[in-house]
């Protein structure tokens, strides 16, 4: 008994003689991540710093906005823009008369707050062939589904393709207006109610109004002209899927019309490549991605992302319904509001969509 308790007196001496350590856990940097897409309109342009989000088994992250860096964006003429934060993190913006200029190249230089630099390659603008004219057609295309085929728009651009020099094009499309139809008289109580549960109630208003979209899917449209130099093109240049809403009258597409280097062009099929990865045996191997962007520190390290300057015609169509020869049948029933139509799709208190028309509006 006593040799017991002397054991247990000896381990009390021996654990409280033991100096806690204590153990800094570094979690990775992520990598830096630049969204820098200058064009030749222009406006206010920005920039966007982050760091990517480490994920594994120890870390869940997301992307941090990387503050107080100092942007600039010089030209083959000593010309220089400097970026300005602005309010929003990360997020660093140039004068509103800022554009860039077709023949001239431009690179990325970046100071970041402990001090590293980086520098893109030079990026030449070169001038995009303008397009003639824009027309659209309904098409239907086999899906996973074997029951149903997938409706959309094809929008197809009409252009020259110059005969005396190289061209990449890469054709983007922007947030969208579309009158969203639906229809209030076949509102009806919701099933919860304590009285009358599913009681139809009809609504006198509305049932036209404009809602924002992004058009799906957002495929990266990019193509050089190796097969058809010189020649006249009627190329599809956007698409968009029917989903039931989005063509029940009239949508107004914004298209950005570019030209893009070769080794922009390169990036930007090779994104698209991975981004339509399946999982098949059919995919390529994943790829591993540099964009134009070197840390003069640690040249090493790979910087994601793509410094573009562009050149650029905005195109703008309006896609009638009447005008289609066909369409997703049967159409999307909304029956509500369409004022209330972010609140009931999401459930959460949302602003009212307008019933007037965006100030530029043509398609009526």
């Amino acid at each position: 008994m006593k040799a017991s308790k002397a054991g247990i007196a000896f381990l009390i001496v021996f654990v409280s003689c033991i100096d806690p350590f204590g153990v800094s856990s570094l979690e990775p940097e992520g990598l830096l991540n630049i969204e820098a897409f200058l064009t030749s309109e222009p406006h206010v342009q920005q920039i966007r710093l982050s760091r990517a989000g480490i994920y594994g088994l120890d870390n869940v992250g997301r992307n941090l906005p990387v503050r107080g860096a100092v942007i600039l964006v010089k030209d083959d003429l000593g010309n220089i823009e400097r970026f300005l934060e602005s309010g929003v993190s990360g997020t660093y913006l140039s004068s509103s008369e800022f554009s860039t200029k077709v023949g001239r190249s431009y690179n990325l230089d970046i100071e970041l707050p402990n001090g590293e630099r980086l520098v893109s390659l030079p990026e030449l603008v070169n001038p995009v062939p303008k397009m003639d004219s824009v027309t659209y057609r309904a098409v239907r295309t086999a899906s996973t589904d074997p029951m149903n085929d997938e409706i959309g728009v094809q929008v197809l651009g009409h252009f020259q393709d110059p005969a005396d020099q190289q061209n990449f094009y890469y054709w983007k499309m922007l947030e969208s207006d579309f009158v969203l139809i639906t229809e209030p008289e076949l509102y009806t109580l919701p099933p919860t109610h304590p009285t009358c549960p599913r009681c139809p109630v009809p609504k006198d208003c509305c049932s036209r109004c404009f809602h924002k979209d992004t058009p799906r899917p957002a495929n990266i449209n990019t193509i050089d002209d190796l097969e058809f130099n010189g020649n006249y093109q009627s190329r599809v240049i956007a698409y968009v899927r029917d989903n039931g809403l989005r063509f029940k009258e009239t949508y107004r597409l914004d298209i950005q019309h570019m030209s893009v280097s070769a080794e922009a062009h390169r990036f930007l099929k090779l994104s698209d490549q991975q981004l339509r990865l399946t999982g098949s045996v059919f995919d390529p191997p994943p790829a591993n991605i540099r964009g134009n962007v070197i840390n003069l520190n640690r040249p090493e390290e790979q910087v994601l992302g793509y410094f573009f300057a562009t050149d650029i015609q905005l195109l703008r169509v309006y896609i009638r319904r009447d005008n289609l020869e066909f369409f997703l049948r049967p159409q999307t029933t909304v029956p509500d509001d369409c004022r209330d139509y972010l609140q009931q799709a999401s459930g959460f208190p949302m602003p009212f969509l307008p019933t007037e028309a965006p100030e530029d509006w043509d398609g009526f």
